[in-house]
């Protein structure tokens, strides 16, 4: 059914609010001192100038940050060094922004420039200079794992094939700018305001920068205006405010403004592929091979997490008898690099997702009889033993080949027409990156039959609130409507990792349905002894309790609450639940999608127009299918940005188009009409039935929009963004 959001009439009215709108008394402004060069030595910070402006309240420099870790290995405030464009050297907070950007540039930073490692090929060149001590050769991090025997398979294959491909640097692109309010005005408590995908995560991160107990810091989330991956941990800008905040004695506000955006943000940076696969000459799949090469930046914080999930995903969507991944994170002095909207999945993908259409291609096979040939079903365990309990990919390949007429248009369109075919799949959940993957859930039955939920996911604007309100009320009977979800509060909220790796409605799911669960038992107790039935045998549905098969015999649901309530023993309905997948490692369910692009590409100018985008994904059971499909489109949207606009253009370390105006993104009226196949397997692991669709589908949209490109000008463009220049470059070709 379709539910609308709870929050939707505040979103729509302007009545939401944000980090951005929070005003405190005496709050101060804070302003960010960068360095304008990639590499370099700090030889002097002057700070008399700004210290004598009026209205500058407080200055700090890396002396009052001594000791404060980001991360794995960046100092708050770098130890004499600089290692990127960008980089925070000092910060001052004033009575406004004004003063406050003054006395920003009226601090003077004498520098000794380095020499400047701007990108994997320079960093990786013997005799480059190491810009961390522990990274040798410059390699931060590194995973080497085999599956079978690679070697002899790609021996015993009848054919074999190599392609190399490269994404570049991104932004996230969220709506809303980074921010940051601190009130450290207290020795023993930090408040913080800032949007975020785990509370809790940066809850610990502050906790241990300033040597406080985990209580001691809380974390307030408002409303957030995306996240995308770019928000999942701490940025040095909320640890700055605090430390302003503390010496000023007064709460402190950073914000970014329009080009600081573009470094503050951690989006992905560039990424090298070299893809190998072996197969038979009639067309299964027997081994893949990925090398892959992270340009990391500076510093690393969590990015090892990249290559968990991409040698993860490697052998997800295939049936193959062995794999080889190797993957590889290089410091360059570049601004230091996290996660790209489809979590480096969804990059992979737009290499993988090629070279398997070039390999269809080789062998004279159509595409979705390549991919249906080799596809995954329900039952399959991957080479990493990740176990499928539910999978739609051969119904969702089989649905968007015929509502699309694929046989009617494959090879068969007129010269700059296309049709190209993209097939994913996405974890719902994070087990295995962190000790637990713990979700856990409080609910509180109110005299009104009205019923409070308290969680600690975020909603990043994508209605996960809603979605946890349409389960409890499912558990008892109830509307959404009934349910008030309290979140956002470190002081009140329970245990929940956050979200990100595509586990909200999965975790955070289950932890609610067991605490509504609970709360319905306690519900049941009284109900059953007023209708002289056993417990098992009641049913809550539309407001109200009966016997199974029994509705005349109705009691109203608020009136077993009321009653519940003001019984003998004084009853106090508070439903507790937890999830956590019971894998050591992995996720219990994975979802799966398959979209198929149709494209014109413009001769003249080298613009691709994408026409239509045809959509099957399974969400094992959608609770909300008008929020999917806008999920979907969302993702469509973002998967077609990335693979035809969107490029951080770098130069020397710096960020060339630090803006929304010259950082591209399609515009409203370019958006493809999208045709939508909600496939529903209803996984047994997740709730109701239901698996993530927060991110699957994105890992669909690049690689089918660049598979029809090439069907409609014959050659493959192995980089992305696949921009006009690169467009017009292989027509020359």
């Amino acid at each position: 059914k379709n539910w609308s959001r709870l929050d939707g009439v505040d979103k729509v009215t302007g009545r939401s609010l944000y980090a951005d709108d929070i005003r405190l008394p005496g709050m101060l402004a804070g302003k960010v001192v960068r360095s304008p060069h990639a590499h370099a030595r700090i030889k002097n910070i002057d700070i008399s100038a700004a210290a004598a402006l009026p209205g500058v309240k407080a200055i700090v420099t890396p002396e009052d940050a001594a000791g404060i870790k980001i991360g794995i290995n960046q100092p708050l405030l770098p130890e004499g060094i600089v290692l990127h464009v960008g980089h925070e050297v000092a910060a001052v907070a004033a009575s406004n922004e004004g003063v406050a950007a003054q006395a920003a540039k009226l601090i003077k930073v004498e520098y000794e420039q380095l020499t400047e490692l701007d990108s994997i090929e320079r960093a990786m060149k013997d005799g480059a200079p190491l810009l961390q001590a522990k990274a040798k050769g410059n390699v931060a991090w590194e995973v080497n794992l085999d599956h079978g025997d690679p070697d002899a398979v790609f021996a015993a294959s009848d054919h074999v094939r190599e392609d190399n491909y490269v994404t570049n640097p991104s932004h996230n692109c969220y709506a809303e700018y980074h921010v940051a309010v601190a009130d450290f005005t207290r020795p023993d408590k930090l408040v913080v305001w800032t949007p975020t995908q785990s509370a809790l995560l940066f809850q610990n991160s502050l906790a241990a920068g300033f040597g406080l107990s985990q209580s001691d810091v809380r974390l307030l989330t408002l409303n957030s205006g995306g996240g995308f991956t770019g928000r999942t941990s701490t940025r040095p800008h909320h640890f700055l405010a605090a430390l302003l905040s503390r010496k000023a004695g007064r709460p402190v506000r950073i914000r970014a403004a329009g080009d600081e955006e573009f470094v503050m943000c951690r989006a992905g940076g560039k990424v090298l592929y070299r893809i190998r696969s072996g197969s038979t000459k009639e067309g299964r799949l027997k081994v893949l091979e990925a090398d892959l090469l992270f340009d990391t930046g500076a510093y690393i914080e969590s990015q090892m997490i990249i290559t968990t999930l991409t040698s993860n995903y490697l052998h997800a969507l295939y049936t193959i008898e062995a794999a080889r991944y190797r993957g590889r994170l290089i410091h360059t002095n570049n601004i230091p690099y996290y996660f790209h909207h489809g979590g480096g999945i969804a990059q992979l993908q737009f290499g993988l997702g090629q070279h398997m259409d070039a390999v269809a291609h080789d062998l004279g096979l159509d595409p979705i009889e390549f991919n249906l040939m080799n596809a995954v079903e329900t039952g399959h365990t991957t080479l990493h033993g990740t176990h499928y309990a539910s999978c739609g990919l051969k119904e969702c390949i089989e649905k968007t080949a015929k509502k699309t007429n694929w046989k009617k248009k494959y090879g068969k369109l007129p010269k700059m027409k296309g049709i190209g075919i993209g097939i994913g799949a996405m974890a719902s959940g994070a087990k295995g990156m962190f000790k637990h993957d713990t979700s856990a859930a409080f609910v509180k039955v109110t005299e009104d039959g009205k019923l409070s939920m308290f969680i600690g996911l975020p909603d990043m604007g994508q209605s996960s609130h809603t979605a946890m309100a349409i389960i409890g009320a499912e558990v008892l009977g109830i509307t959404p409507e009934d349910i008030r979800v309290v979140s956002g509060d470190t002081d009140t909220d329970p245990f929940d990792i956050g979200a990100f790796t595509q586990r909200g409605t999965f975790n955070t799911g289950n932890a609610v349905k067991n605490a509504c669960t609970d709360a319905r038992d306690q519900l049941a107790k009284t109900a059953a002894e007023k209708l002289g039935v056993a417990e098992s045998h009641l049913v809550f549905r539309d407001h109200k309790v009966y016997p199974q098969g029994k509705p005349e015999q109705a009691i109203e649901f608020k009136q077993v609450v009321y009653d519940t309530l003001h019984s003998r023993e004084g009853r106090f309905v508070m439903g507790r639940g937890f999830y956590n997948s019971p894998l050591e490692r992995g996720t219990m369910a994975w979802s799966f999608g398959t979209q198929i692009a149709e494209v014109e590409v413009d001769p003249g100018t080298g613009v691709v127009h994408v026409k239509k985008v045809t959509a099957a994904h399974d969400v094992g059971r959608a609770l909300n299918p008008r929020i999917v499909e806008g999920q979907i489109d969302g993702q469509v949207f973002s998967g077609m940005s990335q693979v035809l606009y969107e490029e951080t253009i770098m130069e020397d370390g710096q960020v060339m188009n630090p803006s929304r105006l010259d950082y591209k993104m399609p515009r409203s009226f370019e958006m493809p009409e999208i045709d939508h196949i909600i496939v529903e397997t209803i996984d047994p692991h997740g709730p109701f039935g239901a698996k993530e669709v927060g991110e699957g589908p994105i890992v669909c949209s690049m690689q089918a929009i660049a598979n029809a490109i090439t069907n409609a000008i014959g050659e493959q463009i192995t980089e992305m963004p696949i921009a006009p220049w690169r467009v017009l470059r292989a027509l020359k070709n």
